[in-house]
């Protein structure tokens, strides 16, 4: 087994039982945002990014000549980090001024836009530069506890939060939601050249704000929520970001009248291994169909439809994957976790196996949630129950997980609960191994232990984290001996799930389309200027 195999564990105290094991270090506090605009993002991240991964408000140390004095400068106003995933957002509550709509909207767009644009490239450049100088807290004494992926496999999502205009947009198209609209004919300077006549320029529409250079995603407050909410992993997110850049720079969306419409079309498009996708919206290409124009419709429908329904309902067991991986970064980040005995600790290096259980995408984590309370379910019914599950969306095979519950019975320990813990303990690091080496297909495999439920106390839980390893004749002797010896020569082959995000109520959501040609498009663009 690779040497870097990590065991971390996490402990809710069983009643009366004294714990030996732990090991505290100092919390890492977080930020929660400055403003209610901020913590409103803060929560948002907090839930689709979870908590390890999401840090408000980090700073850039920017002492001179080595002074220890002075306050760091805040770098943007959340900072994900997930291998290989870098997000930064900068948020701005600009309030609306009641002018004339061909000052007041490049006005806007300017405060709320432009600069924080601005704060995302200065952002992105310091921490090309300076990655060792960014900390979670004012005094620039806490660095961030994680470390930032490679260069060369880094993938960077910039994303401006735009709020203080819904309410002004609502009045000028009569309604709606108050989102934005998206007109990618609209490039750079375009979005502020009203005061010029400029007949392409739409008031409250953005397209490409910074086309010579990497794509910005700009949400509003009226789609905020709703792109985070819908999209709540880190995986979903990013990959609708990555296919929305570009779709909106592919010359084939004319116009979306709202981010949420747009999210609802990419819902209900993907190919078969689940993965969403800008498809055109019917048989042929988009140069037989021409660019995609959606009407302010398209959410609303979706969310009506019985089919996302039941998805939704599908989805409630998902959130007990997630509540099992804030139960151990939790206490990776307020200092509470334990180690094994002969193993030092290590944030960055527990992380490893947390982050690749983050990185499953919401239908997946549906199907390990059920997974993972079924092996809890059956333990109740043994001394020692093992399953294993190879992650749902891996194509080809490369993650397993397993989940392993063992009773704990008054007596059956000499040294009591702790001598429990390091037998279960080298029950985890004895599966992985035995995993790995019988399935030579797999890259790592996670695996969690615990007590089965309805013992009458509280309960811990266990993660091991292994990765794939050359075993000679003589480990995989030993393996195969231990194995015998503890009685678990059972078939370790993984178990695999079928995966269908909507389940078969009624026919697949399919929300309509039209498309329009260059004339119709100077018409639509005028037209949306005395209202939508």
């Amino acid at each position: 087994m690779d040497q870097r195999a990590d065991q971390h564990q996490a402990v809710e105290r069983p009643n009366g039982i004294a714990e030996h094991l732990e090991q505290l270090r100092a919390p890492i506090i977080k930020s929660n945002g400055l403003t209610d605009t901020e913590r409103h993002l803060a929560a948002l991240a907090e839930n689709t990014f979870l908590n390890l991964w999401s840090y408000p408000n980090p700073y850039r140390e920017q002492r001179i000549n080595g002074s220890d004095k002075g306050d760091g400068k805040e770098l943007c106003d959340l900072l994900v980090i997930c291998d290989p995933h870098v997000l930064i957002f900068s948020e701005k509550n600009i309030k609306w001024q009641d002018k004339p709509i061909e000052i007041a909207w490049p006005r806007w767009y300017r405060s709320a836009i432009d600069d924080a644009s601005k704060q995302l490239r200065g952002a992105e450049r310091w921490i090309d530069s300076f990655p060792a100088k960014i900390f979670v807290d004012k005094a620039c004494t806490v660095p961030l506890p994680l470390p930032f992926p490679p260069l060369e496999r880094r993938r960077v999502h910039r994303i401006v939060v735009a709020n203080g205009a819904a309410a002004a947009c609502r009045s000028f198209f009569n309604g709606g939601t108050g989102s934005l609209v998206i007109m990618p004919a609209l490039k750079g300077q375009d979005h502020t050249d009203m005061a010029e006549g400029n007949i392409g320029t739409v008031p409250f529409a953005i397209g490409d704000i910074d086309p010579d250079r990497d794509f910005v995603h700009v949400l509003d407050e009226a789609t905020l929520g709703v792109v985070l909410g819908e999209l709540d992993t880190i995986t979903d997110l990013t990959g609708y970001l990555d296919r929305r850049a570009d779709f909106i720079r592919s010359g084939n969306l004319a116009l979306a009248h709202g981010e949420e419409d747009l999210l609802a079309y990419y819902s209900v498009r993907a190919d078969s291994e689940g993965q969403h996708h800008f498809s055109p919206p019917g048989k042929g290409t988009w140069a037989f169909h021409g660019p995609l124009r959606l009407d302010g419709s398209h959410y609303a429908g979706l969310i009506n439809d019985p089919r996302y329904l039941a998805k939704k309902k599908a989805d409630k067991v998902s959130y007990v994957w997630d509540a099992l991986i804030e139960q151990f970064t939790g206490h990776l980040l307020d200092g509470t976790s334990l180690v094994p005995p002969g193993q030092d600790y290590s944030l960055s290096r527990s992380e490893q196996a947390f982050r690749a259980m983050a990185q499953e995408p919401r239908v997946a984590r549906r199907n390990l949630g059920n997974a993972f309370l079924d092996a809890c379910r059956r333990g109740m019914n043994r001394q020692i129950f093992f399953r294993v599950v190879v992650s749902p969306m891996e194509h080809p095979v490369g993650t397993a997980y397993f989940f392993m519950t063992i009773k704990f019975e008054e007596g059956m320990f000499r040294e009591g609960y702790e001598q429990y813990r390091i037998v279960r303990s080298g029950y985890l690091e004895l599966y992985a191994k035995a995993v790995l080496m019988r399935n030579p297909g797999l890259t790592k495999i996670i695996g969690i232990g615990r007590e089965p439920p309805g013992q009458g106390r509280g309960v811990s839980e266990d993660c091991i984290y292994a990765e794939q390893d050359e075993w000679s004749d003589e480990e995989r002797a030993e393996i195969e001996f231990r194995c015998g010896e503890v009685g678990i020569m059972q078939s370790l082959t993984g178990r695999t799930y079928h995966v269908d995000e909507y389940p078969k109520t009624g026919k697949r959501p399919q929300p309509a389309y039209s498309g329009f040609n260059r004339a119709e498009r100077r018409r639509m663009a005028a037209a949306l200027k005395k209202g939508r």
